[in-house]
């Protein structure tokens, strides 16, 4: 009976501390800190917890009573003789009564006891931190790398970390290229890492850029046997848009390891999809150069070819010849038929050439051994020639097989989207809407991206008008657009003006106008729309478009950089969010002159 008399006793005090101490943690929570101490002061009595201390000890410097917070450091700290983590906050407390000989014993007592109790490094380092004590936990890195003869680590990450909180970004640059020189397998984190700095929380930041491009430098010079420095260089480059500094340090490359032209070849990839047709070209023709044995020997010339088409102003005739000089020299099967269509294609589009590349294009696809990935090619651009020679339902009819064909790919989702603008061409917006809604959300960030701008373009100018006449006009300027027929379009864009002045379809209308015009080589009416959209409608969603084609135009057309230059910065000035933001930021910079 006495027995069970005291369990009774002790359930029973142990259930009250339980509640008791829930109820101050939710004090300390709410920060009701006095409530919260008078409470934890009754049951820490006899009870040396280590689960009551912090919430104890936080509600305490929260009402500034470092006295008392002193007090029951030193309390725990002589229990707990093992952990060093209640002399950083013992630390603290006496920085805050500002007990300097204290402090000083203290840090003394830390940086000694760290030497034998390696273990608790990174925690007594973090607890440093969380006191922004940055050049304490510095310390006690540096001296666990010099003075533990048993440690076998470094901790570059961390004390480059520290030196980004103390706003020496320099040496941590510095830290992370020294790790990857003793550990090159800590590339792609240390890519992260510098991925973050330059990012800036989403803010591009020149000085980050030019910090970590020389910190590279420096340490790629004395690369020997491995150039993984070099190697991050031009991703650095690629990613601040120095594309010719890219290609520059990837031919350097190339050379010095003696390789097949591949890191070019990936390289050429991305300049062609920043239209940077130059420099791609230039990466093609050095992959060529390296004789008819190279891998990408016949693959270069497709996209040189491919690359040199989409120039503007490039000499349509001296292309045409080169197009007919490697067909001849690497002949017609079926491991050739990317050349083949793409020759279609520039025969059709920009030659306009229809029964040539027709003819081209149903050899090919008659071809023995062919893919079904080039016969699928084969047909989209087959269907898309059908479309430019007014034969709708024949295109139809071959985006529908691609697309029946490749159901879940990319090839197939090309295919629809297709078949969704010539849905939208003919007037039926509903269920071209319908199959880019499915769209949006393709793998390809190509067709996804195209699929949202058709998308956006029927919602905001049909929904909002009770008439879809403007509307059906517009798409069928856009048809006559794809057709080469540019008069025509023009005539039909000018008639919505006419007649539907007020409608939302305005600048969409003019930055039309602005394509065909500089596809005429109009470069005087070209400016003219785009000057139309920055004045009259700087509302709408195609400011940013009309300022940086603007820049364009004056820079690489007119070679009028003072105008060019006041182009870029009224973009960076006036439309911060644009995507243009980035490459906008570099020629205004390039321009003048920094």
């Amino acid at each position: 009976m006495r027995i069970t008399i005291v369990l009774l006793f002790f359930v029973s005090f142990s259930f009250s501390q339980t509640n008791d101490s829930q109820i101050a943690y939710q004090f300390y929570q709410s920060g009701e800190y006095e409530k919260a101490i008078d409470i934890y002061k009754d049951i820490s009595k006899g009870n040396n917890s280590n689960s009551y201390y912090y919430p104890h000890f936080q509600s305490l410097l929260g009402l500034e009573n470092y006295k008392d917070a002193k007090k029951l450091v030193l309390r725990m700290s002589k229990i707990n003789t093992h952990s060093l983590i209640y002399l950083v906050d013992l630390y603290f407390v006496d920085s805050k009564l500002e007990d300097k000989k204290s402090i000083s014993k203290t840090l003394k007592k830390i940086e000694d006891e760290i030497k034998k109790k390696q273990s608790q490094l990174v925690s007594v380092c973090n607890s440093f931190i969380k006191y922004s004590f940055y050049q304490e936990a510095l310390n006690l890195y540096l001296i666990a790398e010099k003075d533990i003869p048993s440690n076998n680590r470094d901790y570059n990450i961390q004390k480059a970390q520290l030196y980004q909180y103390m706003d020496k970004d320099e040496w941590m640059v510095e830290e992370y290229l020294s790790l990857l020189e003793k550990n090159p397998t800590q590339k792609i984190n240390v890519i992260n890492y510098l991925q973050r700095y330059l990012e800036n929380n989403g803010i591009e930041n020149e000085e980050n850029y030019i910090l970590v491009k020389n910190g590279l430098l420096k340490y790629s010079q004395k690369e020997k046997d491995t150039y993984i420095f070099s190697e991050i260089l031009i991703w650095l480059f690629m990613q601040n848009n120095d594309f010719n500094l890219a290609y520059l340090q990837a031919k350097s490359l190339d050379k010095r390891l003696r390789e097949d032209g591949e890191r070019l070849y990936d390289l050429a990839e991305t300049f062609l999809d920043n239209s940077y047709f130059d420099l791609a070209i230039k990466c093609y023709q050095y992959i060529i150069d390296k004789g008819h044995d190279n891998y990408y020997y016949i693959d270069a010339h497709v996209n040189m070819l491919y690359a040199l088409g989409k120039k503007e102003g490039a000499n349509l005739i001296k292309i045409d010849e080169l197009y007919q000089k490697i067909v001849e020299e690497v002949g017609v099967d079926y491991t050739t038929v990317l050349l083949i269509y793409n020759y279609a294609h520039f025969k059709a589009f920009s030659l306009n050439d229809l029964p040539s590349a027709q003819i081209m294009l149903e050899e090919a696809m008659k071809m023995f051994n062919i893919s079904k990935t080039d016969l699928a090619e084969c047909k989209l651009v087959y269907a898309d020639i059908m479309l430019l020679s007014s034969k709708i339902w024949t295109a139809l009819l071959y985006y529908s097989q691609v697309e029946k064909d490749h159901k879940e790919s990319p090839l197939g989702h090309e295919a629809k989207l297709r078949r969704s603008k010539v849905s939208y061409y003919q007037g039926d917006f509903e269920w071209a809407q319908s199959q880019l809604d499915i769209l949006k959300s393709s793998t390809s960030k190509l067709i996804s991206n195209d699929a949202l701008h058709l998308s956006l373009l029927i919602t905001d100018n049909l929904n909002l008008d009770t008439s879809a006449v403007p509307m059906e006009m517009y798409a069928r300027a856009d048809l006559l657009y794809f057709q080469n027929r540019f008069e025509e379009s023009i005539v039909v864009l000018d008639s919505i003006i006419d007649i539907y002045s007020g409608h939302t379809l305005m600048d969409e209308i003019y930055f039309r106008k602005y394509e065909i015009y500089y596809k005429m080589n109009n470069l005087d009416k070209s400016i003219e729309m785009l000057e139309t959209i920055v004045s009259d409608y700087d509302f709408d969603i195609l400011e940013d478009d009309a300022l940086f084609y603007l820049a364009k135009i004056y820079e690489n057309d007119k070679k009028d950089e003072e105008k060019a230059f006041y182009y870029y910065e009224t973009l960076l000035m006036q439309c911060s969010g644009s995507i243009y933001t980035s490459e906008s930021r570099k020629k205004y910079r390039e321009i003048r002159g920094n």
